[in-house]
């Protein structure tokens, strides 16, 4: 890889003045391919701001774990975020995020976690009941509709049926700025246009959905200790305001169900698209499960089921990228990145280098049976570090027993030829088109 004298890695060459803007808004994942061929820690401009592209494991756990203290969310990824999850966990920094993550924590404890595995399963068994053998659905829908159930249920203690409708409009609504033209990264922030409005639009809604929350609960949520009434009486008491109140609950409404409802939608499809795979996955379920419903002691037993979703996160990680800035200079891979650079780790690329995997554009579950000797930041579909994502084990465990849920009754079969699919790339990677598939009953 060629170097400046500085000593910093030249990356892709870009235009004067707008830089990298364009080829990356054009193909944010086939520009991070691009960028990797020149090394492990590539520098290119994008909306006026200097990014950096790293993507060994030694050095996105430094960042993420073993150093985090030298590098921030930063301002970049807030204000990215901000508008939509306001000073969430996701979002905060410092004593504001500790104190949050810790008022939170108990709430995704191994025990409380334990106790969600029937509402999970009763969500996904509901949406069975609309699964007509040969007629077609679209599996993200379908996806998005279990896992908004399941959070409002257990994280809510309320049933949200009412606004899943309204939940899905908004995430497209927000969603909307990662389809603005690329000239749009160099207009000025105060300076509205057409994908900000309709991104705001989708914000309004939300907000409506966590009012009527807060209302249908209010008064009710001493004695009980799901997440909202946890919010709600800490509010209550003073010890957070109004606005915390709101974007907690936002942020864990929509973050809370995105990635798991992608991470089963790319279950499903490379599932559709393997069928050796999807042979193994049911032999496991029939042999396992029978007819019955999955339950907490039958997961261990489930193995084929947990290297199935821990693939599909591989090949398609709903989180593609994850963002810091540096609070110093720092040195990586004897190179210097200067403070206030913000550093892109893009799972999309790690997770498919061939210096970690064999063969990494097939879809192999049976790679995670076993011991590896790949480095342990190969593999972050959730982050990592102290901020690692709080909602780990209960999106595992939330996606396995869907997937265990549905495949006792059914294998979806892909509409049309299959191939990649194409995904637009915003806070998460999610499908450009709706997935169909069609529902076969076994």
């Amino acid at each position: 890889m060629a170097e400046t004298d500085t000593g910093r890695p030249k990356g892709p060459d870009g235009w004067p003045v707008v830089g990298n803007t364009f080829q990356f808004a054009r193909d944010p994942f086939g520009f991070y391919e691009r960028c990797a061929d020149f090394g492990d820690v590539v520098p290119h401009e994008v909306g006026g701001l200097t990014f950096y592209l790293v993507t060994h494991p030694e050095d996105v756990e430094r960042i993420l774990s073993t150093e985090h203290r030298r590098f921030e969310k930063g301002a970049f990824q807030r204000e990215q975020l901000s508008d939509v999850l306001g000073e969430g966990l996701l979002t905060s920094e410092g004593e504001r995020w500790r104190e949050q993550r810790q008022r939170i924590q108990p709430t995704f404890g191994p025990e409380k976690i334990h106790s969600y595995v029937e509402i999970m399963t009763d969500c996904a068994q509901q949406a069975s009941t609309r699964w007509w053998d040969g007629r077609r659905v679209a599996v993200d829908e379908e996806m998005r509709r279990i896992t908004v159930q399941v959070l409002a249920r257990s994280l809510f203690g309320t049933d949200i049926s009412n606004h899943i409708e309204t939940i899905a409009d908004a995430m497209g609504d927000i969603g909307a700025q990662a389809e603005a033209p690329a000239a749009t990264a160099l207009l000025p922030e105060w300076l509205p246009t057409p994908w900000d409005r309709r991104a705001q639009r989708g914000v309004d809604a939300i907000d409506g959905v966590i009012e009527d929350l807060i209302e249908r609960r209010r008064g009710d949520a001493a004695g009980r200790d799901d997440l909202l009434s946890t919010l709600l009486v800490a509010h209550e008491d003073g010890e957070i305001d109004r606005a915390t109140l709101r974007d907690q609950l936002v942020t864990f409404l929509l973050a809370g169900h995105e990635t798991t409802s992608l991470a089963l939608t790319y279950t499903w499809y490379l599932l559709a698209e393997n069928p050796g795979a999807r042979e193994q996955l049911h032999a496991e379920v029939d042999d396992v499960l029978g007819t019955a419903v999955p339950t907490m002691a039958d997961l261990g037993n489930l193995s084929v089921t947990e290297q199935v979703v821990q693939e599909a996160m591989r090949y398609y990680p709903p989180v593609h990228r994850v963002v810091r800035e540096a609070s110093e200079d720092v040195q990586l891979r004897g190179r210097t990145v200067d403070q206030g650079s913000i550093l892109t780790m893009p799972q999309w690329v790690v997770h498919r280098d061939p210096r970690w995997y064999d063969d990494p554009m097939e879809f192999r579950p049976e790679r995670w049976a076993g011991e590896s000797d790949r480095p342990d930041y190969a593999y972050f579909p959730f982050g990592g570090g102290p901020r690692r994502c709080i909602g780990m084990r209960f999106a595992k465990l939330e996606a396995q027993l869907i997937l265990a849920t549905l495949a006792r009754s059914f294998r979806l079969e892909l509409v049309g030829d299959g191939g990649p699919l194409e995904l637009t790339s915003g806070v998460t990677a999610s499908p450009t088109d709706p997935v169909e598939m069609v529902p076969r009953a076994r």
